[in-house]
């Protein structure tokens, strides 16, 4: 049986991922001072990039109000945040507005579309280092 997420699952599971998002950086930024962040062991081992290379410095941008150099580190990174934001303001006030007025909706290709977003991304940064030597 392939059961499809809802909203009614979707919308609370969203906040619980952004409610333990929040402490985790509040952990390493308050309790554990900011420490760097070590670079990538995939890029130092193999000389290639990993899927997640470059979203440490989206998010860093991203939080600096730096939308286009986000962008440019890892494109996951901000459109992620971004669907996120709009899919979780326009459920909340839907709810407070007594289940009336417009809302995004959950759609289960969403997860598809964020890893055909990933593995474009890894393959084409690849792609310009291996084929021809430009570092991004």
């Amino acid at each position: 049986m392939d059961r499809q997420m809802t909203d009614r699952e979707a919308y609370p599971a969203a906040w619980i991922t952004v409610g333990a998002l929040a402490a985790a950086f509040l952990i390493w930024k308050y309790v554990l001072h900011a420490p760097t962040v070590s670079g990538c062991w995939v890029y130092r081992t193999w000389h290639i990039y990993c899927p997640g290379c470059g979203g440490t410095r989206a998010f860093m941008a991203l939080a600096k109000g730096h939308l286009l150099q986000a962008l440019w580190y890892h494109p996951l990174v901000p459109v992620t945040v971004i669907w996120t934001a709009v899919y979780l303001c326009s459920q909340t006030l839907w709810h407070l507005r007594g289940r009336h007025g417009w809302r995004l909706c959950y759609d289960p290709r969403w997860p598809k579309w964020l890893l055909w977003l990933l593995a474009v991304n890894w393959i084409g940064k690849n792609l310009l280092l291996v084929g021809f030597g430009i570092k991004l």
